[in-house]
């Protein structure tokens, strides 16, 4: 059974330097999910927990270099033993179901070899919205007691 210890800022910012540490040639991700949420609260300073521990970092990229760094971090892996969390490669498809525009909305950052792209707050709730789990939705209170998003947004 997948464990579920994803829920602070600072365990998002580490992962990614270390990868883009060990990385050895450029490459990029797009995050999204929870994990991405969890980015942009650190970029703020920000290390309040999740309402609701999560259990993944999803990203989507292209780069072969990053896919293996990927499978190495599956369900199951000595990356989810040691961290308590796996991570989950996403397909290209899912993009299309963020909003209109969340490209130019996106943030980046460079960890080392990683470029990163994160979709903006409002359109990472926008996808999880779609669902309606009560697990995103409490992810979206926590977004907007943060300042991530305008409670108003929600609506």
């Amino acid at each position: 059974m997948p464990r579920r210890e994803l829920s602070h800022p600072h365990q998002v910012t580490a992962w990614l330097e270390e990868w883009g540490r060990v990385l050895k040639e450029p490459g990029e991700m797009t995050l999204i999910g929870s994990a991405a949420l969890l980015w942009h609260a650190a970029q703020r300073g920000l290390d309040t927990p999740l309402p609701e521990n999560s259990m993944d970092a999803d990203p989507i990229t292209d780069s072969e270099a990053i896919a293996e760094l990927a499978w190495d971090a599956i369900i199951g892996s000595d990356f989810e033993k040691e961290h308590g969390w796996h991570v989950n490669l996403m397909p290209n498809a899912v993009l299309k179901n963020f909003p209109e525009g969340w490209e130019v909305r996106s943030h980046h950052a460079t960890y080392g070899n990683l470029h990163l792209v994160v979709p903006a707050p409002i359109d990472l709730l926008a996808a999880k919205a779609k669902r309606s789990e009560p697990r995103d939705l409490a992810h979206a209170r926590w977004a907007a007691d943060l300042g991530l998003v305008e409670a108003g947004d929600l609506e």
